[in-house]
């Protein structure tokens, strides 16, 4: 069961784009320079709807099964073409956390903890789209 439907809006509305222990392929072209050219993470991985990051797509949410695991966000370099992006994580256990984090390391630029949920809907909010 995901655990997000759980959580309090707009965490409840997470959509898995990518299954945990799936393989995501960036499509990243032969010539890139870009250091990551897919992923594999060991929570799922999606989007809550109405909030828009910095790469104009609906921001990024982990989602583990820890209901007492880590609250978060992930800063990452998306190359030289796209703004660096927040990634938020919820309900990680610390050996998800890790394996995410060493995941990114090529283009990690930062990671903080958050101390509860309502900081995290609180940081999450300049994202909600306007309209």
């Amino acid at each position: 069961m995901n655990i997000a439907t759980k959580l309090p809006q707009p965490l409840s509305t997470f959509e898995v784009d990518v299954p945990a222990n799936t393989y995501y392929d960036f499509e990243v072209a032969p010539d890139s320079t870009y250091p990551l050219k897919g992923v594999t993470y060991p929570v799922d991985y999606g989007n809550i709807p109405g909030y828009i990051a910095e790469d104009g797509h609906e921001l990024d949410l982990f989602v583990g099964n820890d209901v007492d695991g880590e609250l978060g966000s992930i800063v990452v370099d998306r190359g030289e073409a796209i703004p660096n992006e927040h990634k938020y994580y919820v309900a990680l256990s610390k050996d998800a956390l890790n394996a995410i984090l060493e995941e990114l390391t090529p283009v990690l630029l930062d990671h903080k903890s958050i101390v509860d949920i309502p900081d995290l809907l609180s940081e999450i909010e300049e994202y909600k789209t306007r309209g």
